[in-house]
């Protein structure tokens, strides 16, 4: 079989090798090509399909650098054993948020590729280096700049992943016993990384526009905390948008009364509705009498996928010494060539590829099927916040999906007993496969509310 393989390329369309290319794939998706078996000889293959030996030459490398087929010297080009998903794996999951998949492999791929060729800054990536490389701190600093976040160079932190900069940030600046204040319902993360330490945290609750800054005060008042975490662009989990009234309060409230706001800004959103940092405000009101008060958190995870741990944390001068004591005793060094991959796909014009076009109708489809549900949600990015109706509880429609392969969060997940569930929709890897899972979804509540006893 493996020498004889023909494909017809007349359903496919573009350059010839691509066509040849996309044949090549297509056959293994749908195992007429298998594991380990030879594809044809290229000259063969090149009179049979009328192209010249370097159209199928080409067609053989790009499926080469795609991991779909390996070529040996001497011996011909054979497919390669495909990764197989397990049963966990093939479930939708709109539980995670995290990006949906569109250009990332191949940018992924093509800055692996620039950087093999630059044997040079590959040795010096290699060694050990306790403090990040400057060029990388400046191209960070740059792209920060364009997004419109005013820092410098210095103000910047790499860290494994947002978690390890919320860890390393309590840990720095925090003792045992010590009140940690946050909202209400919120990332657990935070919570985790307080108990390790042994911090008391407390949970402020939240209104339309942010905190309730009455009941904030309070707590304020009552506990004198070193630390208020905050998601104030994309709160995670009810995608609420603090106002700038809010932010404003808040940085006057935290100068009056001498702790620090961690804004975590990790969570996605559209262009349109992105705002810059509460950093900004709080750099531009800082004098002698009134000094810089929030600490800003953010990663690519939740820009390119979460696979990138590349966590970066802009921090106030006098705080730098003992967050950066508290990474440097959790990890000698955060990888210089993770961050050189970082900054090679933060310099690219290809970075969100067509995410924002795909994310903003997916979150649109979403927005259509609550409205025919007449259901009250909020969404934001890649997260959407839905209370069911009274009829339907949120356990037992999170139970019922999971069977059906479709995970998403329950609102007690965030301590939010008001009958709610997370949806994050970039977890499906086509389109197909979301909008066939959100018609299970629509399904199951429909289901659901049309039965007097809910049985699972």
């Amino acid at each position: 079989m493996g020498t004889i393989w023909i494909p017809d390329l007349s359903t496919f369309t573009g350059p010839k090798y691509l066509r040849l290319f996309d044949a090549i794939e297509e056959a293994i998706k749908r195992g007429e090509l298998i594991d380990g078996v030879k594809l044809p000889p290229q000259r063969l293959l090149a009179d049979k399909l009328g192209f010249t030996v370097g159209t199928i030459t080409r067609a053989y490398a790009q499926a080469e650098l795609k991991g779909l087929v390996e070529a040996k010297v001497g011996a011909g080009t054979y497919v390669k054993p495909q990764f197989k998903p397990t049963l966990a794996q093939q479930q939708t999951n709109f539980a995670t948020c995290q990006q949906p998949l569109t250009n990332q492999v191949d940018a992924l791929g093509e800055a692996l590729s620039q950087l093999a060729k630059d044997p040079h800054k590959l040795s010096v990536l290699l060694g050990y280096h306790a403090n990040p490389l400057p060029q990388q701190q400046f191209a960070f600093h740059q792209w920060l700049t364009n997004r419109g976040i005013v820092q410098s160079s210095e103000d910047l932190l790499f860290t494994h992943g947002a978690q390890q900069g919320l860890f390393a940030i309590i840990n720095g600046l925090m003792q045992a016993g010590e009140v940690l204040l946050h909202e209400e319902n919120c990332y657990p993360g935070i919570k985790l990384a307080s108990r390790q330490l042994g911090i008391t945290s407390y949970g402020a609750p939240l209104s339309q526009d942010g905190l309730d800054l009455d009941a904030l005060l309070k707590l304020v008042k009552k506990h004198q905390p070193k630390l208020l975490y905050l998601t104030l662009n994309n709160q995670n989990p009810t995608c609420i948008q603090y106002s700038d009234e809010q932010r404003h309060a808040l940085l006057k409230l935290a100068q009056e009364h001498d702790f620090y706001i961690i804004e975590d800004d990790v969570n996605y959103c559209l262009p349109h509705e992105w705002k810059g940092p509460l950093w900004n405000l709080s750099v531009k009101q800082t004098t002698k009498e009134r000094p810089h008060r929030v600490i800003y958190l953010s990663s690519l995870s939740k820009l390119f996928s979460g696979g990138l741990r590349q966590g970066f944390v802009l921090i106030p001068e006098p705080l730098r010494p003992k967050i950066k004591q508290a990474l440097h005793s959790q990890c000698w060094m955060v990888s210089p060539l993770n961050i050189e991959l970082a900054t090679q796909l933060i310099s690219a014009k290809a970075l969100m590829g067509d995410r924002e076009k795909l994310i903003a109708h997916r979150q649109q489809r979403c927005i259509e099927m609550c409205e025919r549900l007449g259901l009250t949600s909020n969404w934001r990015g890649l997260n959407g916040w839905v209370q069911l109706m009274p009829g339907v509880k949120a356990h037992h429609l999170v139970t019922s999906l999971a069977s059906s392969g479709i995970l998403v969060r329950n609102g007690d997940d965030f301590d939010n007993h008001d009958n709610h569930i997370r949806l994050s929709i970039g977890g499906a890897n086509s389109e197909t496969e979301f909008e066939s899972s959100l018609l299970q979804i629509e399904s199951s509540i429909t289901n659901l509310s049309q039965n007097t006893y809910s049985v699972v």
